[in-house]
This record gives structure tokens, C-alpha cells and sequence, in this order.
């Protein structure tokens, strides 16, 4: 595993946390999410990631700040 795959595992993790939240099964394989990454791809379910993985914005946020409460509590 390289430092990339890390990095893409903090979007790996918001997406599973949202999937949980609204209590629904995480759509795509985690190896053909890392795949996609890894060839361009910063866009998942209405998710936009930049290139190090980080989640930087949701079209389709449950509710207005759910992903800067996630961003917030995945940092601290």
C-alpha cells in the first residue's frame, strides 16, 4: 500500500460514514474506488474530492453541513 491509498482511505472513510448515516450500502467496491482515483476520477456520488483524497464538497449532503462536521471531526 502506498501513500496514496492513505490518503484516498479519509474519502473511502466519509463516504462509508454517509452510506451508514443514511442506512444504505456503499454502492461501489472500495478497490474500483481506489482504481478510480488513482486514473483521475475526484468524483463519487455527488462527492468531489481533491487529489489527496480529501472531500471538498457534497451535492448530496443528508443536510446542510453534514461534511464539515465530518471534515471537522475527521481532523480533530
Amino acid at each position: 500500500m502506498d501513500k496514496k491509498d492513505l490518503d484516498i482511505f479519509r474519502f473511502l472513510n466519509y463516504l462509508k460514514y454517509k452510506a451508514d448515516y443514511l442506512e444504505v450500502p456503499l454502492a461501489l467496491d472500495e478497490g474500483f474506488i481506489m482504481e478510480s482515483f488513482h486514473v483521475g476520477v475526484r468524483y463519487f456520488f455527488g462527492v468531489t474530492i481533491d487529489d489527496k483524497g480529501m472531500p471538498i464538497h457534497d451535492r448530496e449532503q443528508p443536510y446542510e453541513g453534514f461534511l464539515e462536521e465530518w471534515v471537522e471531526r475527521s481532523i480533530n
